[in-house]
């Protein structure tokens, strides 16, 4: 456990410096904007000012995106692992050590910017609900340490740190792009229900990436904080809020992801050897499922465009050359490739 401590300790202090400067950031870029959302009137005309706090979702998106590439980036060259694997503790406490001083780091700028953003509304305004503030606060780390978790662990099936980064953003928009190819393509033929097709297209769009949950709650809770909504500003977002409600099971769909991303990087981080630092990165979650199903899925929109299917095509070429490091690419490289062509020679001759 001394060794465990140690570890945790020394990751926190070589990362205090980065923490620092993060919070001044965000102070900043949180005081900035909440100071102008609430004085965006006159005083006297308080119906149109905010709160701002859509700043603290921005905020902890980004810090649940860029931290664990930071944590985690060092564990991408040969040498600094070699080194890192030189310590006296297992690997598990490592892996643990590792996403426990990510996500602290994270903790801390959020809480502080949370926090200072509460204290200056609660200063200099009197016309919000700002108790519900709190239960912002804690729904929000819930939903933060899920977003922490899911980059923690798509960046690690990198063997790089620019194919890591290049996962990271490749799954952000991932599951929005199937859901609405599925909804497209195959649910068309069964689905008679106008409102229903409609509402399904924005259902991808409202749950499909992976900042959703985040900017639903912070919707959510405007409307409960921002009582002095007397516009038709106020109407238009309570549509919003009564469709992510509607949805709140999306809420523990995105939690249970969460928690199978977390036990994904523990196992991951636990059998990943040194050796493979630097190498091609070829896990399953990588460019082995990204570039099939980023390139399927844009054929299948661009099923009457000869031109745009064709610059799918190379893009996927390209993909594929990234992805082995070579020009020459392997024999499933370009089947997988050239299937995307069959089932568009099939719709046009039927």
């Amino acid at each position: 456990m001394k060794i465990f401590a140690k570890y945790l300790g020394y990751r926190l202090e070589k990362s205090l410096s980065r923490t620092l400067i993060f919070t001044i950031l965000a102070l900043a870029f949180t005081w900035s904007t909440v100071s102008e959302c609430i004085w965006y009137t006159n005083p006297q005309d308080i119906q149109y000012n905010e709160t701002g706090i859509y700043v603290l979702a921005i905020l902890l998106g980004a810090l649940c995106t860029v931290i664990p590439i930071l944590e985690l980036a060092e564990l991408k060259n040969r040498r600094n692992l070699d080194t890192i694997y030189f310590f006296p503790i297992k690997r598990w406490k490592m892996a643990l050590a590792q996403y426990l001083s990510g996500w602290i780091q994270t903790l801390v700028v959020y809480s502080v910017s949370f926090f200072s953003a509460w204290a200056y509304l609660e200063a200099n305004t009197d016309y919000f609900a700002l108790g519900y503030m709190f239960f912002y606060y804690i729904l929000s780390l819930l939903i933060g340490l899920m977003m922490y978790s899911v980059f923690s662990f798509i960046f690690i099936q990198g063997n790089t740190v620019a194919d890591g980064i290049l996962f990271c953003i490749l799954w952000i928009f991932l599951i929005m792009i199937v859901g609405n190819v599925i909804r497209i393509e195959i649910l068309r033929e069964y689905i008679r229900d106008t409102v229903y097709w409609e509402s399904s297209a924005g259902f991808w769009s409202d749950w499909g990436i992976i900042y959703s949950p985040i900017n639903n709650l912070t919707v959510i809770f405007q409307d409960l904080i921002e009582i002095n909504k007397d516009t038709m500003d106020y109407y238009y977002r309570s549509e919003y809020v009564q469709r992510y409600l509607q949805d709140m099971y999306m809420f523990f769909v995105w939690g249970a992801l969460g928690i199978a991303a977390t036990a994904g990087y523990f196992l991951t981080f636990i059998k990943k050897g040194a050796e493979k630092a630097g190498e091609v990165s070829s896990s399953w979650l990588g460019y082995r499922i990204l570039i099939p199903v980023y390139g399927y899925s844009c054929l299948m929109s661009f099923d009457t465009d000869i031109i745009l299917i064709v610059l799918v095509l190379a893009m996927m070429v390209i993909g594929y050359t990234v992805y082995r490091r070579s020009f020459k690419l392997k024999t499933s490289d370009i089947v997988v490739t050239a299937c995307g062509i069959i089932p568009l020679i099939i719709g046009s001759l039927l």
